[in-house]
Parts: structure tokens; sequence; C-alpha cells
């Protein structure tokens, strides 16, 4: 795993044929016709297979951008305790605001599915952006729901991102 920068974020989205809007974002998957929509289970003991499913669902990639765009909403909720012990036990000292970008590769999941609890849970908004030819890829909303979209091509990854949702696995 490692970090990236607001810059090489853009970057990373415009290699992975993610549209982003003007302020260098990316454009939320709602926009897709292949597109569903689920909410982040409320009870803690669920979360973790939630996100193991959200991360199955994105599969196959190499690589995968989680890229938080927003930390501050929820402040009281957030345990920076454990996101910086978390985020230094791979050597990185920055704050989340200089570098925002996470890029797991594919055999790290156990970190990318941690990575991704802690941000569900701490109320962040982030997206996750493979760099896969499937061109699947979802949004975390501090609202506590998960966007999940896929292209012209794909569309049954959106069916298997509802099945895992729903199966809880």
């Amino acid at each position: 795993m490692h970090f990236l920068t607001p810059t090489e974020c853009r970057d990373w989205c415009t290699s992975a044929r993610t549209a982003v809007d003007t302020q260098g974002i990316p454009v939320r998957p709602h926009h897709s016709t292949h597109n569903a929509r689920a909410n982040i289970p409320r009870d803690f003991t669920h979360i973790l297979r939630f996100c193991q499913g959200l991360e199955r669902s994105l599969r196959p990639y190499r690589g995968c951008l989680l890229w938080v765009t927003a930390s501050d909403i929820w402040e009281s909720g957030v345990n920076w305790h454990l996101y910086y012990r978390m985020r230094q036990s791979y050597g990185d000292l920055r704050q989340l605001n200089e570098a925002p970008g996470h890029v797991f590769l594919a055999h790290e999941v156990a970190d990318f599915v941690t990575f991704i609890e802690i941000a569900a849970l701490s109320g962040f908004d982030a997206h996750l952006v493979t760099d896969s030819t499937a061109c699947a890829r979802a949004f975390i909303s501090h609202d506590e729901f998960v966007e999940f979209t896929a292209d012209d091509h794909n569309p049954e990854l959106v069916r298997e991102f509802t099945i895992a949702i729903e199966s809880g696995t």
C-alpha cells in the first residue's frame, strides 16, 4: 500500500478513465445506468462483512484507490488515533489532507477492507476507483450509504454487489 497526494489521485482517476469534476474530484457513480445504492449497516458487527462484500465487488483489479475527499463532516465520530496508527504502520507520517489517496494492490485485501471500514465508521466521503478494465467503482458517503457502479460492458458487477451486500458475505 502507498499514499497519494490530491494531484496523484487525479492522475490515477484519469488513467482509470474515471471522470472528475471541476474541482478534480471523481464524479459520483450515481450518474451511471448500471448502479446500486446500499445503506452502511448501523450495527457495527455487520460493517466488516459489508466492507468485505464491497471490496469483492470491485474485483478483479491490480490496484484500487481509496480517495478520502471529505473527512471533517462528523469530526466527533472519527477515531484519528486509529487512522493515523494504521497509516504510520506503512511508514507514512503525512496528514490525511496532504495525501488523501490510499492505493491497495490486489494482494493487500485485508488492509484495503480495514481502511474501507475506517472510512465507513468515521463518516468520510471516499471514492474507490480500480485500475481494472471492468471499470467498477464506488462512493462511500458520510450519510451512511455506498453507491456502486460499473460501466456498460460490466453491468453484472452491480448485480454481484447487490447480492454480496444483501447476503452479508
